[in-house]
């Protein structure tokens, strides 16, 4: 007999059963995707649980910067003196280091117009010492290593008196 049958017209032709090593292989895999599987779903383990452990490292690192600028500035205005001389000290510090791009009277030109109520970055006292001491993407340098944490502060106030 030959290896060929015949169905309805249609010659087939017999095949030999698939090498051994596929069907072990084929096997394997079977066996693998199934363990994979049950582990992925009963191990705990999502995307979820790692975006969230990403977003609280954020939280933590914004939390650890909020703080370093706290101990910039004190977050409170002081007393009338107090404030008076560190608007006089942050009027000049600001001819010194800030009207070359926020002009001389900070309506802007590189830099942003400082006298507008409502900015990028907040308009906080901590907002404004973080962008001082510690710069913006785009233009805006570092100063923390130029100036000290009073001056930074003397900065701030002078920048929240303008209008």
């Amino acid at each position: 007999m030959s290896e060929q049958h015949d169905y309805d017209g249609i010659k087939y032709r017999d095949e030999k059963r698939s090498p051994g090593i596929f069907r072990l292989l084929f096997l394997a895999l079977v066996v693998w995707g199934t363990i994979y599987t049950g582990y992925y779903l009963f191990s705990g383990w999502s995307s979820r649980s790692e975006a969230d452990a990403a977003k609280k490292m954020i939280d933590d690192q914004k939390q650890a910067a909020h703080k370093a600028v706290e101990a910039t500035v004190d977050g409170t205005s002081g007393s009338g003196h107090k404030v008076e001389t560190y608007l006089a000290a942050g009027k000049q510090l600001f001819g010194d280091l800030c009207a070359a791009c926020h002009g001389e009277t900070a309506k802007g030109g590189v830099g942003p117009d400082l006298t507008v109520s409502k900015y990028k970055y907040g308009k906080a006292r901590l907002d404004f010492a973080k962008s001082i001491s510690e710069g913006r993407s785009g233009g805006m340098p570092a100063f923390n290593s130029q100036i000290s944490k009073e001056q930074v502060e003397s900065l701030v106030e002078y920048v929240l008196s303008l209008k």
